[in-house]
């Protein structure tokens, strides 16, 4: 069988009983975690302008969009909601992707609609993550990363309404197909700076559930979509692909790996960020008051390579003078440091517009006084912990030399050049030995079974540390190996409630409510759990 086929039959088999409970409950906390991001981006201009234009066609129909409460059809509801929900950055995510933009909008949106099984919109939800977080991981090692796999959400909507729509597994197969025979291409410069960031997921999500729909009316697509060795998705979207990614099915979760983010803004600002409040919360109990931009002569954050190259990306897109926006600062460690500094938080309210303007220059000092800096130790902290999530070799052991000079020449085309934190290839020697005890280990493990294997144990990974100097000469450190609301920190779950409860802007009561049928997500109508949701 090819891949879409055998994805096919695995979608259509599973039922809810067949998921374990820990799956169903982490997927009930990210559907807390979605709709708290889509409150708090509720004041984003950019996601109001995609509300705005899809009003002037929308029809009225059975799908709220959850920032108004208004009813329109699936498709202009999905639409809109991504938007809301991307609006930030502050989403879930799992390895490897951000997949709660598409796998529980979609569901929700079908579900309430028409009325499906609050156990079925779960169970949707479920093999979403599952698919998509296999497909950005067969595709890691290329051009996109992160939130620029855009193209899992075209999967993720298919799989949805295929499951929903009980889709056989030909037409399921079809579904998946024609969702990637244009997969979407994210360029950087339209994720990195403008509002267009806020499409990122809408369009692909809705494409996948026509693509559901084009299938179930008859529609056939290439079945070696994915594995074609001449313009198939690898060979277009892939230095190095890695089909045995989508291995494990029903036997390793990648549902298991889902973490919600406490802060608004990309994954990989996390851990300076949990680091840096530790700092703040030392220093406050040292002096007995909050730290202000005049007290700081110096931050210095060391992080890994993810986050060095985020920033990196981000660096070009806040010019001197420009105006700060929720969009442009999200992938900026010295921004995202500022911001937390003038505002004393980091969540929605730090990040409307409002607060962007009237905290600019304390932000901007701030910045001013940040230096980022890239640490090998962390990097090779990172490969480990997601490198030790599969079996075999890992990712090391599924790639031939010819591979691996590939993605070493794909990257220095896609991200090589003058950068604002170089990360000193030379200080590679200072973890040689590191290094050289995981290539050995990945030779070892070569000989078995290489993909997913047990997601149970994984450690979400991304190093930083944060050192503070004050300008009376005290100083004041703290590292965070893994974000808080990550697997392998605790109170994974509760920290996605957490969140809700901190963002919604809905009355106390009706929050607690929300809170409680989300928890029990399968023991109420899909649509009223989605109207108590719905801001005015």
């Amino acid at each position: 069988m090819t891949v879409v086929e055998t994805l096919a039959e695995w979608v259509c088999a599973v039922e809810h009983g067949d998921v374990p409970e820990r799956v169903r409950e982490l997927t009930r906390a990210q559907i807390a975690s979605v709709i708290a991001a889509i409150h708090a981006g509720q004041h984003s201009r950019d996601a109001g302008a995609v509300r705005t234009a899809v009003k002037g066609w929308a029809a009225t129909g059975r799908a709220s969009v959850i920032a108004s409460g208004e009813r329109w059809s699936v498709q202009d509801a999905v639409l809109v909601n991504s938007a809301y929900s991307m609006a930030l950055d502050y989403d879930d995510y799992l390895y490897m992707g951000h997949t709660g933009h598409s796998a529980v909008l979609a569901g929700l949106a079908l579900g309430e609609a028409e009325s499906h099984a609050p156990k079925d919109v779960l169970t949707a939800m479920v093999l979403a993550n599952e698919l998509g977080g296999r497909v950005g991981a067969s595709a890691v090692l290329g051009p996109q990363n992160g939130q620029a796999w855009s193209f899992i959400h075209a999967v993720e909507g298919a799989v949805v309404a295929a499951k929903l729509w009980r889709l056989s597994p030909v037409q399921t197969a079809n579904a998946l197909a024609i969702a990637l025979y244009q997969p979407t291409f994210t360029l950087w410069p339209g994720f990195m700076g403008p509002g267009s960031k806020v499409l990122t997921a809408a369009h692909p999500t809705v494409v996948g559930m026509q693509a559901a729909a084009f299938a179930r009316a008859g529609m056939t697509g290439a079945r070696e979509i994915f594995e074609h060795p001449r313009k198939g998705f690898w060979a277009s979207f892939s230095w190095a692909p890695l089909p045995k990614m989508l291995s494990g099915l029903g036997e390793a979760w990648v549902s298991d790996t889902l973490a919600f983010k406490r802060y608004p803004g990309c994954a990989y600002i996390d851990t300076t960020l949990d680091a840096l409040f530790a700092v703040l919360a030392e220093y406050r109990e040292a002096t007995g008051r909050d730290l202000v931009p005049a007290d700081v002569k110096r931050i210095v954050v060391d992080a890994n390579l993810l986050s060095v190259e985020m920033d990196n990306l981000s660096s070009e897109h806040v010019r001197p003078g420009e105006p700060l926006s929720p969009v442009n600062v999200n992938f900026s460690i010295p921004f995202n440091v500022g911001i937390a500094v003038a505002a004393g938080a980091h969540d929605g309210a730090a990040l409307s517009q409002e607060a962007l303007d009237a905290n600019d220059a304390a932000i901007r000092e701030i910045v001013g006084k940040t230096e980022l800096r890239h640490d090998w130790g962390m990097s090779l902290a990172v490969v480990r912990a997601f490198d030790g999530a599969l079996g075999g070799g890992g990712t090391l052991g599924q790639l031939r030399p010819t591979q691996l000079a590939a993605v070493l020449a794909g990257y220095q085309k896609q991200l090589g050049g003058k950068k604002r934190t170089g990360v000193r290839p030379s200080a590679l020697l200072g973890e040689w030995s590191t290094l050289g005890r995981m290539l050995g280990a990945a030779r070892r493990r070569g000989g078995g079974r290489s993909g997913p294997r047990d997601f149970t144990r994984f450690r979400m990974v991304f190093p930083a540390q944060v050192r503070l100097e004050t300008q009376d000469g005290e100083r004041y450190q703290a590292r965070q190996d893994i974000p808080i609301g990550a697997p392998g920190e605790p109170g994974r779950v509760e920290a996605a409630y957490a969140k809700l409860a901190r963002e919604v802007s809905l009355p106390r009561e009706r929050a607690l409510a929300l809170s409680d049928a989300l928890r029990d997500f399968e023991a109420n109508p899909v649509a009223d759990t989605v109207r108590l949701s719905c801001g005015a």
